[in-house]
């Protein structure tokens, strides 16, 4: 990799990063719920029907 750090140093900020990244996925989630999440799949389906 690019950055001059140690191997464990690397492997503890990609835990601690990718640790962040399913977090925020999850809690996005869980916020939306399944209602909303069937409205942005109708939504971005309907936008993409209107450009062609």
């Amino acid at each position: 990799m690019l950055f001059p750090f140690s191997a464990a140093t690397k492997g503890f900020l990609w835990v601690v990063f990718f640790g962040l990244a399913k977090t925020f996925q999850y809690v996005g989630g869980v916020i939306i719920g399944v209602e909303g999440f069937k409205r942005l799949k109708q939504y971005f389906r309907s936008k993409r029907g209107e450009k062609l």
